[in-house]
């Protein structure tokens, strides 16, 4: 009988593995087909019969398949499944959005055409992102086999001085490194990237005249060091040049701490090398480690708590053991919360995450490193806004999506306006600040913004704004995506500011030395590389590798890499890196797209990698 059983159930199961077979026969070239017509579909947006009408879309078809047929194989769990989904749903619309609003400043909400396209290629997507889920698994196991470090040995042998000691002689030697590293592009850039809101911050500090548009810590750093010493010198140079060394010096710190950790965590030393010379010598980590916007230490600060984070998730008894660690979160927050204003929203959003990552035994550490932490923060604010009275502009910054979904909706549509509600909107918008209405940065309109105006009925205009949006709902949405889809987006060629000064084909980065400072290269050859890298297309040029310099890609690294420690149960992990989603959810409401905005986005990436392969060490 029991053999009889056997043979049934063989027999099942080998018919089971012949359905299964037979159809990825005919499944894989339905999805491969599916990914060619999405594709085929984005690309006659552009350019009519790109792709449908070419031998390009054969190949693509059975480079599809094959891929599809692989990915078929993999045997996945029902979270993978859904997280892939989701995965697949969101890079999906990115494309068919994207698309649309790179050619035609414009998505057609009601066009049935889009969504089944974004339909298809959700479809087609959701297999090989599963597909992707398994290739992590099999990453991790193969690096989890690898021997392990040189700290795990020394602490295996019980030499836990030794081991401290090499760690602080690998701190310096490779901060030391890293400065060294970045010191040509210092000389070929000479004094330094003093551009975006440099000379703004600077300003106020020489005229005494403070605006809270700009973080003010910040502000008396920047300007009270580069004046600091042109007092002493008679020399702007000499004083930009010496804010550079004191922010290289932060970065090559918090980075060295960054490779650090990773040796800790048993990475191996290809991972190690290959991270160090990413931080070294990877055009965008270079130039803003040498760029004197806030955002660089604000993400620096930024990193050290991702840092300390996924200490206290992979060690969770790492805030018993290393008093000092307390100390620093602390003070990283802090320095993450006061250098850029979108900062502090992400810590408060971050506080009930981080007591519940804390776990029961050491919620209580927790909540008094946040009480500390906001204390420092909100006695900052309250000291310097005493100190200095700057000028408020918070309104100002706060109202920009409404204000371009204002400008938009009067610029393409005025019909939507009676005589009445365009004369309220000539209040707070003069016509002729209207009329410089940029569909991708707002900062043409918005500086011209009437904010004593609106402070004084502001319920009046918020109504107008309300009132043109329920006639026009799309124009808002679209009046917002066209000033962040370049965070999402990854075909976007940062053009921002083109037209404007030195900008030509791309706003990449400021690549100048603005006033007072004056540009003395020490190297020509160098600077004519770097002003091509960040004003024209250089590195869009090159297949594959034009992915790592877009935020867009980059975002779907962390979505989808989010995405996989979800399905693989890793909350605590995931939340760790909450600071990065919450950044780039706070930029989409901002003026524009640039790569300062979602610079950590590249700091981070090591870290983020790293702990995303080996999340089964968690």
């Amino acid at each position: 009988m029991k053999k009889m059983v056997q043979k049934q159930n063989l027999h099942v199961n080998s018919l089971k593995n012949r359905i299964r077979q037979n159809s990825r026969m005919w499944i894989a070239p339905l999805l491969g087909y599916l990914g060619t017509f999405a594709c085929a579909e984005s690309a006659k947006l552009g350019r009519p019969l790109e792709l449908t009408n070419s031998y390009l879309s054969v190949l693509l078809f059975a480079g599809f398949t094959m891929m599809a047929a692989k990915a078929l194989e993999v045997k996945a769990s029902k979270a993978d499944w859904i997280c892939g989904g989701i995965g697949a749903l969101f890079v999906s619309v990115c494309l068919g959005f994207g698309r649309r609003l790179d050619l035609y400043g414009n998505v057609d909400f009601v066009s049935p055409w889009m969504w089944l396209v974004i339909l298809c290629m959700a479809v087609f997507l959701v297999p090989l992102i599963v597909w992707g889920f398994s290739g992590l698994d099999w990453l991790g196991r193969k690096l989890a086999e690898g021997p392990a470090g040189a700290d795990d040995k020394a602490a295996e042998s019980g030499s836990v001085s030794a081991t401290e000691q090499n760690s602080r002689k690998f701190f310096w030697l490779t901060a030391v490194l890293l400065f060294l590293c970045w010191t040509p592009i210092w000389l070929a850039a000479w004094p330094g990237f003093f551009g975006y809101d440099a000379t703004d911050e600077l300003t106020q500090v020489t005229q005494q005249a403070y605006l809270t548009r700009h973080p003010l810590l910040h502000v008396l750093l920047l300007g009270g060091i580069v004046s600091g010493v042109y007092e002493l010198t008679g020399n702007w140079n000499t004083g930009i040049a010496v804010y550079e060394v004191f922010q290289m010096a932060v970065m090559a710190g918090v980075f060295s701490w960054l490779l650090g950790f990773l040796k800790k965590t048993g990475a191996p030393k290809i991972v190690r090398v290959f991270s160090f010379v990413y931080l070294a010598f990877f055009p965008v980590i270079s130039v803003f480690v040498l760029c004197t916007s806030k955002d660089t230490l604000y993400c620096a600060g930024m990193l050290a708590v991702l840092i300390l984070l996924v200490w206290l998730v992979t060690e969770p008894e790492v805030f018993r053991k290393k008093r000092l660690y307390p100390a620093v979160l602390t003070v990283s927050l802090f320095a993450m919360a006061v250098f850029r204003n979108n900062g502090f929203y992400v810590f408060l959003v971050m506080i009930p995450v981080m007591l519940w990552m804390a776990g029961k035994i050491q919620w209580k550490k927790m909540l008094l490193i946040l009480v500390c932490a906001f204390l420092l923060i909100q006695g900052n604010n309250s000291l310097l806004r005493a100190l200095l009275s700057p000028q408020d502009t918070g309104t100002m910054e706060t109202l920009t999506v409404p204000i371009q979904q204002l400008t938009r909706a009067y610029i393409f549509s005025p019909e939507l306006y009676s005589e009445e509600e365009k004369e309220i909107l000539y209040e707070i918008l003069p016509q002729e600040v209207l009329e410089r209405y940029n569909p991708k940065l707002s900062d043409m309109v918005k500086i011209d913004f009437q904010t004593e105006t609106f402070e004084k009925d502001p319920g009046k205009y918020i109504s107008l704004w309300a009132d043109i949006g329920l006639r026009a709902p799309f124009t808002y949405v679209n009046a917002w995506l066209m000033t962040s889809y370049g965070f999402w987006y990854p075909d976007t060629v940062i053009d921002v500011y083109n037209g404007q000064r030195y900008y030509t084909e791309s706003s990449y980065f400021t690549g100048e030395t603005e006033e007072p400072g004056v540009r003395q290269s020490k190297f020509v050859l160098l600077e004519r590389v770097i002003k091509k890298f960040s004003w024209g297309i250089l590195q869009q040029r090159i297949p594959v590798l034009s992915m790592l310099f877009s935020p867009g890609f980059l975002c779907w690294i962390y979505v989808l890499g989010g995405l996989y420690l979800l399905a693989r149960g890793q909350l605590k992990l995931f939340a760790a890196f909450g600071p990065v989603y919450l950044n780039w959810l706070t930029v989409l409401l901002g003026p524009t797209y640039l790569v300062r905005y979602v610079l950590i986005f590249w700091f981070a990436l090591p870290l983020y990698v790293w702990m995303v392969v080996m999340k089964k060490k968690v």
